[in-house]
């Protein structure tokens, strides 16, 4: 390993603890507070599942097409959370960076850990609608937790990305919304 990524690994118990303070905080000033976690991409889902599966009938085979919509939003919710946070991380702490010496993609690991664990706490409610809609339990759902953790280092490969360019150039977060609109 090199150093910085010694010092980086020296380093994850601030991630985690950063991470979940950050989660705490962002809708500490909402009404319903960490309900959105939940609400968000279940909104989504429910509105396009309205435009694609009712209005357009793209269902075309799709077995499952509830289930498909809702894995594919409640994941890409992930992907673009991470993304937005990690455009955001450097620019949004820069007090942060200024006063203490560390490894500064500790804040993109960071908010890709929050964007986890939004993604988590949405799976509460992901997994009964799959099931829900007539998925079986089955032994190949084990296959989610090596799927979650590829999605996360793939995550936290956008946020560096986009941590480093938001760092140098603050627009890319107002235009980022719109082109993972477009990607989704």
């Amino acid at each position: 390993l090199t150093q910085y990524s010694r010092e980086l690994w020296g380093r994850r118990h601030f991630i985690v603890e950063f991470s979940r303070a950050n989660n705490a905080v962002g809708y500490s000033r909402s009404f319903l507070g960490q309900a959105w976690q939940v609400l968000t991409p279940l909104l989504n889902a429910a509105i396009y599942f309205l435009i694609f599966g009712v209005l357009l009938q793209t269902r075309r085979g799709v077995d499952n097409f509830i289930a498909f919509l809702v894995i594919g939003i409640f994941i890409f919710t992930f992907t673009q959370s991470s993304m937005l946070l990690g455009a955001r991380a450097i620019s949004s702490n820069l007090g942060l960076t200024r006063v203490l010496h560390f490894p500064r993609a500790v804040l993109p690991v960071a908010s890709t850990m929050v964007a986890l664990q939004q993604l988590l706490i949405s799976m509460v409610v992901m997994i009964p609608i799959v099931l829900a809609t007539g998925e079986p339990l089955a032994l190949r759902w084990l296959r989610l937790v090596p799927a979650i953790a590829l999605q996360t280092l793939f995550c936290v490969g956008l946020a560096l990305i986009m941590a480093r360019i938001g760092a140098k150039i603050p627009d890319p977060s107002q235009i980022l919304p719109f082109i993972l609109r477009t990607w989704l």
